[in-house]
C-alpha cells in the first residue's frame, strides 16, 4: 500500500478522531417532520426527471412525488423553485469516519514466538459501529456535498474487521444505523514481516486453510444440531462461527485489491473460498482485467484518487511518466468500466474527505464518464450493493427521506447544497456553510511545535495566516514540506500537505481548534488512520 512507508509512526494508524465538540443537539428544523418541497426538478433515478414538482416528506419518509403531489396542511413548505432535488448520495466505503485502535507490538514476542491475532492483521470481530466517531464536524462536511449516507468498514491487516451502514442524520450511531455487520474485508497485504503470513503467499495460503476450516467447522456444527445422540460435541471457535455467516455465499466480503494483480488473485479466490463478494480497487486497475472481471459478474467499489501503483511501470519508469498516468490515464477507470457494463459504486477511499471525493468524481467525468453514470454510481448502483435499494439511491414514495437539494448541478467541485434531508431531518447547509466561513478569532501566524501524541513524533510548522487564508512549512525528521490553501475560520484551522517519503506520496489533513498559543486536534492519514496532536506556539 502506498502508506506504508509510515507504519514506523503507530499514531498515525489510529483512525479518524474528527475535532471534538459538544454532543449534536437536534436543531429546530428537526424537530418538525412534515416538509414539502415545492415546485422543484427532482431528479428520481427511478425514471425520468420531473421538470416541476413536489416532494412530501413525513416521519422520516418520502410521503409523496410528483407534479401533483398535493401539499399537506401540517407541512412546513420550502419553495423549490430554484432547486434541484436528487437522492441523497452514498458513499459505498468510508475510512475517514472511523477510529481504528491503535497498534502497539510487543517487542519481545519476537523471542518467545507468541503472537496475537491482532499482531497477524487477523480482527474479523472489529466492528465498524464499535469504533464509528459520527462527529458533528463530520456530519456537517458530508451534508455540504451531498452525502446522506456512508459505510464504513475497517481495512487493517488480512480478515480486517466487519461493516457498518449509517444514515448522516446525526451523531447518535444507534440513531443513524442502517445496517450492522453486513460485509467482511479480506486485504492482501501482510501484517508484519515477523508473523506469518508474512508474505503474499502465506496471505493466500491463510486465507485458503481458513475458510477450509470454517467448511468443516460448518459441517460438524451443524450435524451434531440435527442429531446430537452418539455425537461428540465440536468444540466452539468464535473466529469460525462468525466467518460462517461469510461462507457459502452468505454476508458478502470486500477483496481489498491494490493494483491488477490483486484483482486477479480475488477473482480466483472468490469461487474457490464460497464468497459473494466485492472487489476494492485501490490501485484503478480493473481497466486492465475488463475481461476476467466481466466473466466473474464482478462488482467493483470504485475509489477515485487515480494514484499509479507502485507495482505499474508507470511509476517504476519515473515521476514524470508516474504523474502523466495519473493525469491522463487512470482516471478514465470509471469510464472503461461503465463502457464494459462492469456495475460499480464511487467510494471515498484514498480521497480522505468529501471534497477530495467530489474532485475525483469530476475528474472521472471529464476523462469520459457520463455524468449520469457517476450519479447512479453514488446512489441507485450503491443502495443495490448494500441491498438497500428497497429504502435508498431514488426520490420514490415510501423510500427514506435522504434528500439533497441544490441549486445548479450536484455533480461539481463545490455543490451549492442549500439543504439536505437524512432520515427526513432537514440541515440547513446553506446557512450552517456560510457561519463556518465565519471572520478569524485568533492569528496562528509564527513558529509552533506539534506533538502527534502516542507515536512520540514532534514536528514543527512554520505557519503563515492571511485573513482566512494558511499556507506554511512542516518540518519532519522526512524532510520539509510545503503547503497552501489553509484556512482560518473562528478559532479553527484546516489545511493538508503531502509527505514524500521512500518515493510514497502521503496525505496528511491537519484540523485543529486554537486558544492562545495551543491548539488541539487530529491529524488524518489516508486510509491508515488518524492521530491526536497538541501544539504550542515557540516564541520568537
Amino acid at each position: 500500500m502506498r502508506n506504508r512507508a509510515l507504519k514506523t509512526w503507530p499514531a498515525a494508524a489510529v483512525w479518524i478522531l474528527l475535532l471534538a465538540g459538544p454532543p449534536q443537539s437536534p436543531a429546530e428544523e428537526s424537530l418538525h417532520r412534515v416538509w414539502a418541497v415545492k415546485d422543484c426538478k427532482i431528479i428520481t433515478q427511478s425514471g425520468p426527471a420531473i421538470e416541476k414538482g413536489t416532494v412530501v416528506i413525513r416521519d422520516g419518509l418520502i410521503e409523496a412525488v410528483g407534479p401533483g403531489a398535493a401539499v399537506p396542511a401540517d407541512a412546513e413548505t420550502i419553495d423549490g423553485s430554484a432547486l434541484t432535488v436528487y437522492p441523497g448520495l452514498i458513499d459505498i466505503l468510508n475510512q475517514s469516519l472511523l477510529k481504528l485502535p491503535e497498534l502497539k507490538f510487543d517487542q519481545t514476542k519476537i523471542l518467545t514466538g507468541q503472537y496475537t491475532d491482532e499482531d497477524k492483521g487477523i480482527t474479523p470481530g472489529l466492528l465498524a459501529f464499535d469504533i464509528i466517531d459520527l462527529s458533528k464536524a463530520a456530519v456537517e462536511k458530508l451534508h455540504k456535498y451531498g452525502f446522506a449516507a456512508v459505510q464504513a468498514l475497517p481495512m487493517r491487516g488480512l480478515l480486517t474487521g466487519q461493516a457498518a451502514v449509517f444514515s448522516v442524520s446525526g451523531t447518535d450511531k444507534n440513531q443513524s444505523l442502517l445496517l450492522k455487520d453486513n460485509a467482511l474485508g479480506i486485504g492482501f497485504s501482510p501484517a508484519n514481516f515477523m508473523v506469518y503470513p508474512n508474505s503474499l503467499m502465506g496471505v493466500v495460503s491463510f486465507l485458503r486453510q481458513e475458510f477450509s476450516d470454517v467448511s468443516y467447522f460448518i459441517m460438524r456444527r451443524d450435524r451434531w444440531r440435527k442429531d446430537m445422540r452418539g455425537l461428540a460435541r465440536p468444540a466452539y471457535v468464535a473466529r469460525h462461527d462468525l466467518l460462517a455467516d461469510y461462507a457459502a455465499a452468505g454476508k458478502p466480503a470486500v477483496f481489498f485489491c491494490r493494483n491488477q494483480h490483486d484483482i486477479r488473485r480475488a477473482l480466483e479466490l472468490a469461487p474457490e473460498l464460497k464468497l459473494d463478494f466485492f472487489i476494492l480497487d485501490q490501485g484503478s486497475e480493473s481497466w486492465r482485467v475488463l475481461p476476467e472481471l466481466k466473466k466473474a459478474g464482478a462488482r467493483v467499489f470504485c475509489p477515485v484518487d487515480f494514484k499509479v501503483p507502485a507495482s505499474s511501470l508507470h511509476s517504476q519508469f519515473g515521476k514524470e511518466k508516474k504523474e502523466a498516468a495519473e493525469k491522463e490515464l487512470y482516471p478514465k477507470n470509471p469510464a472503461r468500466l461503465a463502457e464494459a457494463g462492469i456495475p460499480f459504486a464511487f467510494c471515498s477511499v484514498g480521497t480522505d474527505d468529501p471534497k477530495s471525493f467530489m474532485e475525483g468524481v469530476v475528474k472521472a467525468v471529464e476523462n469520459g464518464l457520463p455524468s449520469a453514470q457517476a450519479l447512479e454510481a453514488m446512489t441507485i448502483t450503491a443502495s443495490r450493493f448494500l441491498g438497500l435499494d428497497r429504502a435508498l439511491g431514488t426520490v420514490e414514495k415510501g423510500k427514506i427521506a435522504n434528500l439533497v437539494l441544490v441549486e445548479g448541478d450536484l455533480l461539481a467541485v463545490e455543490p451549492k447544497v442549500h439543504y439536505l434531508f437524512a432520515d427526513g431531518t432537514k440541515f440547513d447547509v446553506l446557512k450552517a456553510k456560510a457561519e463556518a466561513a465565519a471572520k478569524p478569532t485568533v492569528n496562528v501566524s509564527g513558529k509552533w511545535e506539534f506533538d502527534i501524541q502516542g507515536a512520540g513524533l514532534k514536528v514543527t510548522m512554520d505557519l503563515v495566516q492571511e485573513d482566512t487564508g494558511l499556507s506554511g512549512r512542516m518540518s519532519t525528521p522526512f524532510g520539509a514540506f510545503d503547503f497552501t490553501g489553509g484556512t482560518v475560520s473562528g478559532n479553527q484551522i484546516d489545511f493538508e500537505t503531502t509527505l514524500q517519503v521512500g518515493g510514497q506520496s502521503i496525505d496528511l489533513y491537519f484540523s485543529a481548534l486554537v486558544e492562545g498559543d495551543r491548539m488541539t486536534g487530529s491529524v488524518v492519514q489516508g486510509t491508515e488512520g488518524s492521530a491526536e496532536f497538541t501544539a504550542k506556539r515557540i516564541p520568537g
